[in-house]
């Protein structure tokens, strides 16, 4: 069983080589790394600023436990999202 620095380790080298920065030098892959960070950062924050409706709903369908309070997670994302 891998532990967290393990698997953070295993996942980060995934991504190095699915987007085959392994062959950049090491500023490169610095400039490209922080390039995706602050694309993902931006889409992050317009969808929870431009959407946050369904960016609610989206995150009581993914972590149900969180959003205990509500009863019948499934039934209230189809209440929510407006069909029965």
């Amino acid at each position: 069983m891998f532990n967290i620095k393990q698997l953070a380790t295993h996942l980060y080298r995934q991504y190095e080589l699915i987007t085959c920065i392994n062959m950049l030098e090491p500023w490169e892959r610095k400039l490209i790394n922080g390039f995706f960070l602050v694309v993902l950062a931006l889409v992050f924050f317009s969808s929870f600023w431009y959407l946050p409706n369904y960016m609610q709903t989206l995150m009581e369908f993914i972590t149900p436990l969180a959003w205990s309070s509500q009863s019948g997670s499934a039934a209230y994302v189809a209440q929510k999202m407006g069909t029965s």
